[in-house]
């Protein structure tokens, strides 16, 4: 669909900037009532929105630490492992203390489908709106990339995406439930170099939190 990246660069670098209610900050609020919830506008599904007990364990705080690490450097961290291991706990916590009003999350799956459903509509939004919304949010979190169809279509956009928002210095979380091998074919060459120079890749380990002892 040509028509869709025709001008897609210039119209990402002409945008106006998100509003300034929530820049990228340095560390939890100080505001009570915004530290414990995240926006609904963040797209964050509602059982990670609410305010959480951390774990005081010291793996759970080191990963925590290298992945805010490279949230307030504005690079692209990679977290992979298998599933119910707490990725997207972790990135949900990560945008609770830095960016929990203007902050995005999509699945891939989500992403693509919102944009195929905004063609040959007229009114409501555009691809480009959404194209831009995601390249200019603080911080975006990718959730479950590899539940997508790899075309050619779908690797120009998130290419696209990835990339302006790397330009800009936004940091970007890419969760995956695939192993460092296959995060990278998904990703392509062009993202998996830019992920491994500004924030490399975060192996989450452990049994699920989701199984019943």
């Amino acid at each position: 669909m040509p028509e869709l990246f025709s001008g897609l660069e210039a119209l990402i670098d002409a945008a106006p900037e998100l509003p300034d209610a929530d820049v990228l900050t340095s560390g939890p609020s100080s505001i009570p009532f915004l530290a414990d919830t995240l926006a609904e506008r963040t797209g964050v599904p509602n059982r990670y929105r609410a305010g959480w007990k951390r774990p005081d364990d010291a793996e759970w705080n080191d990963r925590f630490a290298r992945v805010a690490a490279c949230v307030r450097a504005g690079g692209i961290i990679g977290l992979i492992g298998n599933r119910g291991t707490g990725k997207t706990r972790l990135a949900a916590e990560v945008m609770r203390d830095f960016a929990r009003i203007q902050g995005r999350y999509a699945t891939a799956m989500g992403l693509f489908l919102r944009i195929r459903s905004t063609f040959g509509k007229k009114g409501g939004e555009s691809e480009s709106d959404i194209v831009r919304e995601l390249s200019k949010a603080p911080l975006l979190i990718l959730d479950e990339i590899q539940e997508r169809g790899g075309t050619e279509w779908e690797d120009r956009l998130l290419t696209h995406i990835l990339d302006a928002r790397y330009g800009d210095m936004r940091s970007t979380l890419v969760l995956a439930n695939l192993d460092r091998d296959a995060l990278a074919l998904q990703l392509g060459d062009s993202i998996n170099s830019r992920l491994i120079e500004t924030g490399g890749v975060l192996e989450m380990t452990g049994p699920s939190h989701r199984l019943k002892p």
